[in-house]
C-alpha cells in the first residue's frame, strides 16, 4: 500500500453541484471524493499523454486501485450560496434547436447556480487536506503502466469546475498501516454497514451524499440518481482551527489506514 497526504489552498471556494435536481441545483459543502479523483485523473492523463476518450476508463482504474480517501478542512468553513449566471441554453423549442444566432434572446438563460465559498478562520488562505491510500503505486491502462507519485498531486490546479482554482502547498508520500477496531479520525468517512459511530469528540459534523469512490461507474449520473452507488458521508465542519473535529468509530467491514496521527477510513482490497 502507498499513501499520499496533500494540502490545497483554494482561491475562493469551488463549484461542484448536485446532479439530478433543477437547473438551480445547490453545491456541496466540500468537493466530493470522486471530484478529487477526477482532478487527479486529469493530472495523470497530462503526465502520460492519455486522451479524453480514456477518461472514464482511467477513473475506473483509479477507483479500482483506491483503498481510502478522506478530507478535512484545516482552517476554513464552507458557506453555500447561489448566484445568477448567464449561460447558453441548449434546447429544442417549437422545432428549433437553440442556441441559434437567429434568436439570441432565447439562446441564453440565467439560472441561479450553486457555489461554495470556503471562508478562512485565520489569516491564511482556506486549505483542505486530502488523505488517499492506493493498493499499488501504479495502474495498468491499455497494457501500459501508469505510475502514481507525488509530482502528480503537485500538478492538480482545480478541484471542481474550471473556476475552482487551487494551489498545492504540501504533498507527502507516507507509509500506512491497516487496522480494525476502535479508531479516531479527523477525516470524512462513509456512513455504511461495517462502520459503527460511537461518538464525536469535537463537533461539528454534517452529512453529505457522494458517489461511491471505490466503485467503477460506467454511467456516473445514473449511478448517483438511482442511489445504487451513492453513500452518505460524515464530513467535518471546523469551528475552531486549533481544535479540529474528531470522531470515534469502530470499523468492521471497513479498514482504518493510519500514518502517524492521521487516520482515514477505507475499504479492504
Amino acid at each position: 500500500m502507498i499513501g499520499f497526504i496533500a494540502d490545497y489552498e483554494f482561491d475562493w471556494g469551488f463549484q461542484a453541484r448536485i446532479v439530478g435536481l433543477s437547473k438551480t441545483s445547490p453545491s456541496f459543502l466540500y468537493p466530493p471524493p470522486t471530484t478529487f479523483l477526477g482532478a487527479l485523473a486529469e493530472a495523470v492523463a497530462k503526465e502520460n499523454e492519455i486522451g479524453e476518450s480514456k477518461a472514464r476508463e482511467l477513473m475506473a482504474k483509479l477507483s479500482e486501485n483506491l483503498c481510502a480517501i478522506g478530507f478535512k478542512a484545516l482552517n476554513c468553513v464552507p458557506l453555500k450560496y447561489s448566484d445568477i449566471n448567464r449561460i447558453l441554453a441548449v434546447k429544442i423549442t417549437a422545432g428549433t434547436l437553440y442556441p441559434t444566432p437567429e434568436d439570441l434572446g432565447r439562446s441564453f438563460d440565467s439560472p441561479a447556480r450553486g457555489k461554495t465559498i470556503l471562508s478562512s478562520l485565520d489569516e491564511k488562505a482556506p486549505t483542505i487536506r486530502w488523505f488517499l491510500v492506493f493498493k499499488e503505486p501504479k495502474i495498468m491502462l491499455n497494457g501500459k503502466e501508469v505510475e502514481i507519485f507525488e509530482d502528480i498531486f503537485w500538478r492538480i490546479h482545480r478541484i471542481g469546475s474550471k473556476e475552482s482554482r487551487v494551489s498545492a502547498v504540501n504533498v507527502e508520500k507516507v507509509d500506512v498501516q491497516a487496522k480494525k477496531g476502535v479508531v479516531q479520525t479527523t477525516y470524512s468517512f462513509p456512513v455504511d454497514f461495517g462502520i459503527k459511530e460511537l461518538r464525536w469528540i469535537n463537533p461539528k459534523w454534517d452529512f453529505e451524499v457522494y458517489m461511491n469512490p471505490f466503485a467503477q461507474h460506467k454511467d456516473p449520473i445514473s449511478s448517483y440518481l438511482s442511489g445504487k452507488n451513492a453513500i452518505p458521508f460524515r464530513v467535518p465542519i471546523v469551528v475552531n482551527p486549533k481544535t479540529l473535529p474528531e470522531y470515534r468509530l469502530e470499523v468492521e467491514n471497513y479498514v482504518a489506514y493510519t500514518s502517524g496521527e492521521e487516520t482515514v477510513i477505507g475499504c479492504q482490497k
